[in-house]
C-alpha cells in the first residue's frame, strides 16, 4: 500500500489547469477554488485544513472573468480500507453575500474504485497529486453547470480575501463525514470558449482529517484501564 503524506489528506482543492494543445488565457484568480468554513490555511502544503468531520465546503467559480463552467465535478478521496460515508447538503456560504441555493449533488456510483483516478471531460485522468492509486477510493458528484456572477470572487489561497476582483458562482455544501480518517476534495472540469480543461489547482487544496472512531475507542479503552490500575493501587495502600 502507497504512503500518503497526511499533510496532502488535510485539504479541500481549488484552481486552474490547462490539459489540452489550446493555450490558456491568463486569468487573475483560478478559474475553480475551494475553500472550508473556519479551516486554517497550512503554508508549507498551500492547503485549507480542518480536523471537523462536519464543515461547509465552498466551490467557486470565477464565471465572471472565464465564462460558464460547465460540468463541474466535486471528488472526495478516502483510504480503501475503511468504511464509512460523506453526506452532503446544498446550503448557502455563511457570512457572505451568496444569494443563489447551491444545485443538490448527483452522486455517479459507476467511478471510484481502489487505485483509479477521477476521469475529466477531455478523457484524462485527473493528475494523481500525492493522492489517487493504489489503497485509494472515491466518491463523485455531479454538481451541474456554473454560470451565475452573482457573489463576489476573489483569491482564497492564504487566507480569507480582502479584494474581490471579479464575480461569480459559489456553490456552498455542508458536509458530515462519518467513519473516514481522512478526506480529501478536488474539484474540475472545463470552459467552453476557449475549450480547455481545468481543475482546482494543488496550491488551493482543502480536506479533513478525522479521528477514527477505533482510535477514540481505544484510547477510551487505555484511559479506562489507567483509572482501574489507580483505583486498585488506592483500594491495596488504604
Amino acid at each position: 500500500m502507497k504512503v500518503i503524506r497526511p499533510s496532502r489528506w488535510l485539504v479541500a482543492c481549488a484552481g486552474l489547469a490547462t490539459l489540452v494543445a489550446v493555450a490558456a488565457p491568463v486569468h487573475a484568480l483560478p478559474i475553480l477554488q475551494m475553500y472550508i468554513e473556519g479551516a486554517t490555511y497550512d503554508q508549507d502544503t498551500e492547503s485549507w485544513v480542518t480536523d471537523q468531520s462536519s464543515l461547509t465546503l465552498w466551490v467557486i467559480g470565477d464565471v465572471g472573468d472565464a465564462g460558464p463552467i460547465l460540468d463541474v465535478q466535486l471528488t472526495a478521496a478516502y483510504l480503501t480500507g475503511e468504511i464509512g460515508s460523506v453526506d452532503i447538503i446544498p446550503t448557502t456560504a455563511s457570512g457572505y453575500y451568496d444569494p443563489s441555493q447551491s444545485p443538490t449533488p448527483v452522486l455517479n456510483p459507476t467511478v471510484g474504485a481502489d487505485g483509479t483516478l477521477p476521469i475529466m471531460s477531455s478523457g484524462e485522468p485527473l493528475p494523481a497529486h500525492g493522492i489517487y492509486g493504489p489503497g485509494t477510493s472515491f466518491h463523485q458528484w455531479g454538481l451541474g453547470d456554473m454560470t451565475l456572477t452573482d457573489s463576489a470572487i476573489g483569491d482564497f489561497s492564504g487566507s480569507f480575501p480582502t479584494t474581490f476582483p471579479s464575480s461569480g458562482q459559489i456553490n456552498a455544501y455542508d458536509i458530515r463525514i462519518s467513519g473516514y480518517s481522512m478526506v480529501h476534495f478536488d474539484t474540475f472540469n472545463h470552459v467552453e470558449a476557449p475549450s480547455h480543461v481545468l481543475f482546482g489547482p494543488f496550491s488551493h487544496d482543502a480536506a479533513s482529517a478525522v479521528p477514527e472512531p477505533t482510535s477514540w475507542l481505544l484510547l477510551g479503552l487505555g484511559l479506562g484501564g489507567l483509572l482501574l490500575a489507580g483505583r486498585r493501587q488506592r483500594r491495596r495502600s488504604s
